[in-house]
């Protein structure tokens, strides 16, 4: 499919929706220019556990104890810090913003019932589309914590029952699930479910947007194996075992083949990983808007080279650097990794797409001067 093919093909799923549903057309400027404002995980919380958590149960005592220390965390941050942090989210709003884009575990989750749930997900919703930007496209990817409950299977059913009816009014066109796409201009963004993944769904979603000038992959998780000694498998296709490593290799390619730039969050970490393999190229920026400690709110590189990709994980665990599955699986990956750079900051960010180069601006915190620019292409 050429790009005119595209153009005719994703017609339809132009961004843009006023605050009624009514669509709009939003298209890039003439030059292919324009901006998207993006949130990471915000894990919003109400400052009384009880209004979303009330009845909250989780048969492993350890687990749940660290899930209610989670709620004091998002609880404080939200009355301390984050309210800063969306309204200089929407003061980075300009002429050229097409829509906002929050990166999934919109909610701490872990609610006792389906209504409740859904209550979270639309309270949470509102609460950011207002505060940052009310007449523009808000967009968000499930993430696991969108997900999660007493019964996990209440919280996605929940999930999916709201958010692609929600989603279906602020993009201007019908979403049934939670992969689904919209485009810009000519560039398509492939929005994915990195809980419940979808290969066949996935492929099928690249294939309708052949012809794309840029394809952006919008998924929770990243797609790498995420550099940490405790949740290294947490990536897309990713698992201790690597019982899906056919799949994943086989999404990897099809990415690497439209040469994507891949927007996530879920690590807490602000992190550009860019990587060359199977033939194309994949850069990853992954953002979090999670402030829960003050330093946080401040830029501070920790690793910026191509050498430092692993090297969390081997810290206070260098067993894991030794031959076995964990070793092998960053071997995988590592010698095609050209750029690498990660601070623990959160923030908020800003997209900007230009007829050559593509940036992200972080403004760490509530900062009002620029704290890194990333150039991804």
């Amino acid at each position: 499919m050429d790009r005119r093919s595209f153009f005719k093909y994703s017609a339809g799923a132009v961004v843009g929706a006023s605050l009624l549903g009514r669509a709009t057309k939003a298209f890039a400027a003439d030059d292919g220019s324009y901006s998207a404002v993006i949130l990471g995980d915000t894990h919003y919380d109400a400052p009384d556990p009880e209004k979303y958590h009330a009845g909250y149960t989780d048969p492993n005592p350890t687990r749940e104890a660290n899930h209610r220390k989670e709620f004091v965390r998002n609880a404080d941050m939200w009355e301390a810090r984050c309210p800063a942090l969306v309204k200089r989210a929407a003061a980075l709003v300009d002429g050229d913003t097409r829509f906002v884009l929050q990166m999934g575990d919109l909610i701490q989750g872990d609610t006792a019932t389906a209504a409740v749930h859904a209550a979270f997900l639309a309270d949470t919703f509102d609460l950011l589309k207002q505060g940052v930007a009310p007449g523009l496209p808000f967009v968000t990817v499930a993430g696991n914590h969108d997900l999660r409950g007493n019964d996990d299977a209440v919280a996605t059913k929940a999930y999916a029952d709201y958010m692609p009816a929600r989603l279906t009014k602020e993009l201007g066109r019908e979403i049934t699930d939670t992969n689904f796409r919209f485009s810009v201009g000519d560039d398509a963004y492939l929005v994915l479910d990195f809980t419940h993944p979808d290969v066949a769904r996935i492929e099928r979603l690249f294939q309708e947007t052949q012809g794309a000038r840029h394809t952006f992959v919008v998924v929770h998780s990243p797609v790498f194996p995420y550099d940490s000694a405790s949740y290294w498998w947490w990536f897309l296709l990713g698992s201790r075992d690597d019982r899906r490593a056919d799949e994943r290799r086989r999404i990897r390619r099809l990415m690497a083949s439209r040469e994507v730039i891949v927007l996530c969050g879920h690590t807490h970490k602000t992190e550009l990983l860019d990587w060359y393999g199977d033939g194309g190229r994949i850069t990853q920026m992954t953002m979090s808007s999670v402030w829960a400690k003050e330093a946080q709110g401040a830029w501070t590189e920790k690793v910026s080279s191509p050498e430092g990709y692993g090297s969390q994980m081997l810290k206070g665990h260098p067993e894991l650097g030794e031959p076995g599955p964990v070793k092998d699986i960053f071997d995988e990956y590592r010698p095609g990794v050209r750029r690498y750079s990660w601070a623990d900051a959160a923030g908020s960010y800003k997209l900007l797409v230009g007829p050559e180069d593509i940036f992200v601006d972080f403004y760490a915190g509530s900062s009002t001067l620029l704290s890194h620019r990333f150039q991804l292409r």
